[in-house]
């Protein structure tokens, strides 16, 4: 797939609608929307990168998956080791265990489901989680892991040409769903 500049510039848009959420909220309410569009451009780039490989009977589920860990990996551990590198010298013992529960969550791809279970994203709480941002990355990754599969299994079972049908109706379905 060739670099294309205008998701590009919608990735600028999402950016800085988060930071200036996160550091000015009164000035930018919405602005956690930012996070929407990315999974927005992560679904249509996904389905882009699988539909193209299916079409030409090349798709390797492993490459797919190496791939996208290629590209997020590398970053996330080393923001995992610096933190509890920086923890081990300014945390307390029970802080430090709990930083450490979340590097594990943030590293195994299951932090907004512990995120979830901790509290709220808005909670008084919530800024003393370092790792926080890491609950839609977790939720990215899920997507990868399931969604390939899902593609691989309707175009065994429904052929290649439905899957654009099937994904067109359960994204109208899923919408009015999630607007109810």
């Amino acid at each position: 797939m060739n670099f294309r500049q205008d998701i590009n510039g919608l990735r600028a848009l999402a950016v800085i609608s988060v930071t200036l959420f996160h550091f000015f909220p009164k000035l930018l309410p919405g602005g956690f929307v930012g996070v929407d569009i990315f999974f927005v451009i992560s679904g249509f780039l996904m389905t882009s990168i699988i539909f193209n490989q299916l079409g030409k009977g090349d798709f390797n589920l492993l490459n797919f998956y190496v791939a996208r860990a290629r590209r997020i990996v590398p970053a996330l551990l080393v923001l995992c080791i610096i933190l509890l590198v920086y923890g081990w010298f300014l945390l307390l013992p029970i802080e430090y265990k709990q930083l450490s529960k979340h590097v594990i969550s943030s590293i195994t791809f299951l932090s907004n489901f512990i995120y979830f279970r901790e509290s709220g994203y808005f909670g008084t709480g919530s800024h003393e989680k370092w790792l926080l941002h890491t609950w839609s990355l977790s939720v990215e990754w899920q997507f990868y892991i399931l969604y390939p599969l899902v593609l691989m299994a309707l175009k065994r079972f429904v052929g290649l040409s439905s899957i654009r049908i099937v994904i067109l109706f359960s994204t109208i379905f899923l919408f009015i769903f999630s607007v109810y």
